[in-house]
C-alpha cells in the first residue's frame, strides 16, 4: 500500500507543479491506448484500464511491444530476475537509442514497474515502432563486438575478428543496395497502369500514322513539306540549345562580374592597407580581416535560414499534396467549427478584460507601454541608421565609380549590362517574332501551292476552259461557215477573243473573294487559340491557388480539432481528479471531526471513528487466521490417520457387500432348488460362492 502511493503522491504534486503537461500526458495517454487496441497488439484497452493497470501488467505490456520488435524478449516474467530483466530491457533500450539517463532511479522505476517510468518508454517505442523493428534487426548485425585486447593478440581470434568485420561490412553494402532498390523501384499496380495507358497512347498514334500516311500517299509535295518541317524542328531545336547558352553564359557572365567587382574592391582595400604607414596598416588589415569574416558569416546564415524556410515549405506542400482532396461539406464544417472557436475566443478575450480591470494590474500595464515606447524609439533608431548606411553605400558606389573613371576601367558596369541585356532580350522577341510571321507565311505558301497542284491534278485545265475551248473550236467552225458563206472579218474573231478573256477574269476575281477569306478565317483562328491557351492558363492558376487554400484550410481544421479534444480529455480527466480528491478531502474531514469528536460526531453508531472501523476489522480477520491456523494444524496432524480410517471404511464397506451378495444368492437357492417327485428337499448352492465369508486385505 505504501508503494502504490507514492505515484499517486507523485502525481499531484506535477499537477501542482506543471500544470500546462496535463494535457500533454493526457494525449500521450490516448496515444499508447489507441496504438495498443491496434494491429498488431489488439489489447482492447481503455484510458481508465490503463491508467488502473498494476506494475506486473505494465511490464508485461512493455514486454509484448519489444517481443514483436525482438523475439529474444518472450521470456517469463515470473520466472526472470529483476536484475536481469533491467540489463535485458537496459541493453536494448539503448542499442534502439531510447534518451534516458539510465541511473539508479531508472533502475529502480523500470524494476518496479512505476508508470511514470514505463509509459514514456512505451510512448516512445510506439510511436516509431516500424523504424525501430528495423534498427532491431540491423543492431544484431551491426553493432560491434568489443573484444579485449589480449584476446585479439592471438592469431586466430584476430583472423576471426577480421573475418566478422569483413562480413559485416559486407552485410552493410548489401542493406543499403537493398533499400536503394526498395526505394527505385515503383509499385508494380502503378508500373501496370503506365504501361496500360502507354499501350493506349501507342494504339492511338499508330492510328493517326497510318491515317497520316493514308492521306500523304496521295500527294505529290508531301515528301517536300516533311523535309522542310524536319529542317524547322531542328532548327528549333537548335535555336532552343542556343538558347539555353545564352542564358547560362549570362549567367556565368554575371557572376563573374560580381566576383571581379568584390576582387577589385577587395585589391583597393589591401591596397589602401599597404599605402597606409606604422600601425595603421596592422590595424587596416584587421579591421578588413574582422569585415570579411562578418560578412562570411551574415552569408551563412542567411543561406542556412534561406534552405531552412524551402525545406519547411517543400514539407508542407508535400504534405498538402500527400492529403485528400476537401469537399465543400469539409469546408463547410470547417467554417463552422472556426466561428465557434471564434466565437469561444471573443469570450475568452472578454472575460480577461473584465478580469483585468483590476487596478492591481496598472502598474504592470505602465511597465508594459514604457516598454513598448523604448522599443518604438529603438526601432525608429535602428530605421535611421538603415537609411544612413544606404547613403554610405550610394555615395561609396558613386566614389568608386568616379576612381573607376579616373584610373581608366573600361568594363561594363551591373547597370550597363543589364541594359545591355535587356536590348538583347528585345532584339531576340523581335526576332522570335518576326521568324514566327515568316513561318507562317510560308505555311501559307505552301498551303496555296499545294492547293493549286491539287486542283490542276483534278483538272488539268483552268475551270471554264473547256467550256471555253469548245466554244472557239464552234466559233471557228462557224467562222469557216461564215467565211465560207459570208466571209466575216477579223473583227468579229477579236471580240469573241476579248469576251473570253473577260470570262477568265470574271471567273479570277470569283477566286479572289473566298482566298481572302480563308486568309481571315485563320487568323481569326489564331487569335481565338492564342485567347483560349491565356483564359486555360489563368483557369489553371486559380484552381491550383484555390486547391493550395482548401488544403491549407484543411490543415488548419484538423489543428484545431486536435486542440479541441486535447482540452476536452484533459478537462474531463481534471474533473475526475478533482473529485476524487473531493471525496477523499471529505472522508479525511470527517475522520478528523471524529477523532476530535466534535459536535458528537461518530463515524457510525458501533465505532467513533474509521480508524477504529478498521482496526476492529483487522483484529477479527487475525481472530479468523489464528483459528484458520489451528484447524490447519490439526488437520496436519490427523490426516494420514483418518486416511487409515477412510481406507478400512471403505474395505468394510466392500465386505458388507460381498455378504449381503452371498446371503441373497442362498436365498435364492433355498427357493427354487428343491428336486422333483417329492424325495425331499436339498438344498443346492453354487459352489464358487457358498461359505464365502472372507475378504483379503491389502
Amino acid at each position: 500500500q505504501g508503494r502504490r502511493s507514492n505515484p499517486t503522491v507523485r502525481g499531484a504534486t506535477d499537477l501542482g507543479v506543471r500544470p500546462a503537461s496535463a494535457s500533454a500526458m493526457a494525449a500521450q495517454l490516448k496515444e499508447i491506448v489507441d496504438r495498443l487496441n491496434a494491429e498488431p497488439f489488439c489489447c482492447e484497452l481503455s484510458l481508465v484500464s490503463f491508467d488502473e493497470q498494476e506494475p506486473f501488467e505494465l511490464m508485461s505490456l512493455l514486454k509484448k511491444v519489444l517481443t514483436f520488435l525482438d523475439p529474444k524478449h518472450d521470456v517469463d516474467l515470473h520466472e526472470e530476475k529483476p536484475d536481469a530483466m533491467y540489463q535485458r530491457i537496459a541493453e536494448f533500450l539503448h542499442v534502439l537509442g531510447y534518451q534516458c539517463s539510465f541511473d539508479i532511479e531508472f533502475q529502480q522505476g523500470l524494476i518496479s514497474g512505476d508508470k511514470y517510468t514505463v509509459h514514456p518508454i512505451l510512448y516512445w517505442l510506439l510511436n516509431n515502432l516500424e523504424p525501430l523493428k528495423k534498427r532491431a534487426y540491423l543492431a544484431k548485425f551491426c553493432v560491434n563486438l568489443e573484444v579485449p585486447e589480449e584476446f585479439l593478440r592471438e592469431e586466430k581470434v584476430y583472423e576471426t575478428f577480421q573475418q566478422y568485420k569483413e562480413l559485416q561490412s559486407q552485410f552493410k553494402a548489401t542493406h543499403s543496395h537493398l533499400e536503394q532498390e526498395r526505394q527505385g523501384r515503383m509499385n508494380p499496380t502503378d508500373l501496370q497502369r503506365e504501361v496500360a495507358q502507354l499501350d493506349s497512347e501507342r494504339e492511338q498514334l499508330s492510328q493517326k500514322i497510318s491515317r497520316l500516311r493514308q492521306k500523304s500517299e496521295r500527294d505529290e509535295g508531301f515528301q517536300v513539306l516533311l523535309q522542310v518541317t524536319s529542317m524547322l524542328r531542328k532548327e528549333q531545336e537548335e535555336e532552343a540549345k542556343l538558347a539555353e547558352k545564352l542564358a547560362e553564359q549570362r549567367y556565368q557572365l554575371e557572376q563573374t562580374e560580381q566576383l571581379y567587382l568584390e576582387r577589385s574592391a577587395r585589391l583597393r582595400e589591401m591596397r589602401e592597407a599597404q599605402d597606409s604607414n606604422g600601425e595603421g596598416s596592422a590595424e587596416a588589415m584587421l579591421r578588413m580581416l574582422r569585415s570579411e569574416v562578418t560578412k562570411a558569416r551574415e552569408a551563412r546564415s542567411r543561406l542556412v535560414k534561406e534552405n531552412e524556410e524551402k525545406l519547411v515549405r517543400l514539407k508542407t506542400i508535400d504534405a498538402a499534396l500527400s492529403e485528400p482532396p476537401v469537399t465543400k461539406a469539409d469546408i463547410e464544417d470547417g467554417e463552422e467549427e472556426i466561428r465557434a472557436m471564434q466565437s469561444e475566443i471573443q469570450a475568452l478575450e472578454n472575460k480577461i478584460a473584465e478580469q483585468s480591470q483590476d487596478s492591481r494590474l496598472s502598474v504592470y500595464k505602465q511597465q508594459a507601454n514604457l516598454v513598448a515606447k523604448k522599443k518604438e524609439m529603438i526601432l525608429k533608431d535602428q530605421k535611421e541608421l538603415e537609411e544612413s548606411r544606404d547613403t554610405f553605400a550610394q555615395e561609396l558606389s558613386a566614389k568608386e565609380r568616379e576612381y573607376e573613371r579616373i584610373r581608366g576601367h573600361a568594363f561594363m558596369r551591373k547597370d550597363e549590362f543589364k541594359n545591355y541585356a535587356a536590348s538583347l532580350r528585345d532584339k531576340s522577341a523581335k526576332f522570335k517574332k518576326m521568324k514566327a510571321e515568316l513561318s507562317e507565311l510560308r505555311h501559307e505558301v505552301a498551303v496555296l501551292v499545294r492547293t493549286e497542284q491539287l486542283l490542276s491534278a483534278q483538272d488539268p485545265t483552268p475551270a471554264g476552259l473547256r467550256e471555253t475551248e469548245a466554244a472557239l473550236e464552234k466559233a471557228s467552225v462557224e467562222k469557216s461557215q461564215i467565211d465560207k458563206a459570208k466571209g466575216k472579218t477579223l473583227d468579229e474573231i477579236s471580240g469573241i477573243v476579248q469576251k473570253i478573256n473577260g470570262q477568265l477574269k470574271e471567273k479570277k476575281n470569283k477566286l479572289a473573294p473566298q482566298i481572302k477569306a480563308l486568309r481571315s478565317v485563320r487568323q481569326n483562328f489564331q487569335q481565338v487559340e492564342a485567347k483560349y491557351l491565356e483564359k486555360k492558363g489563368t483557369y489553371d492558376q486559380a484552381k491550383s491557388s484555390m486547391d493550395g487554400e482548401l488544403s491549407r484550410v484543411a490543415t488548419e481544421v484538423k489543428q484545431l480539432e486536435t486542440d479541441v479534444q486535447e482540452a476536452e480529455q484533459s478537462y474531463h480527466e481534471l474533473n475526475m481528479k478533482m473529485s476524487t480528491a473531493d471525496s477523499k478531502l471529505a472522508r479525511a474531514r470527517k475522520e478528523a471531526s471524529c477523532v476530535r469528536k466534535e459536535g458528537g460526531m461518530r463515524y457510525s453508531p458501533e465505532y467513533q471513528t474509521l480508524s477504529e472501523h478498521y482496526q476492529k476489522q483487522i483484529q477479527l480477520l487475525d481472530e479468523q487466521c489464528k483459528d484458520l491456523r489451528k484447524d490447519q494444524k490439526v488437520v496436519k496432524d490427523t490426516h494420514e490417520d483418518n486416511l487409515k480410517q477412510k481406507k478400512a471404511f471403505m474395505q468394510l464397506e466392500k465386505l458388507m457387500q460381498v455378504k449381503l451378495k452371498v446371503a441373497q444368492q442362498e436365498l435364492q437357492n433355498l427357493q427354487f432348488g428343491g428336486l422333483p417327485g417329492g424325495m425331499g428337499t436339498r438344498t443346492v448352492m453354487d459352489a464358487s460362492t457358498i461359505g464365502v465369508e472372507r475378504l483379503v486385505i491389502e
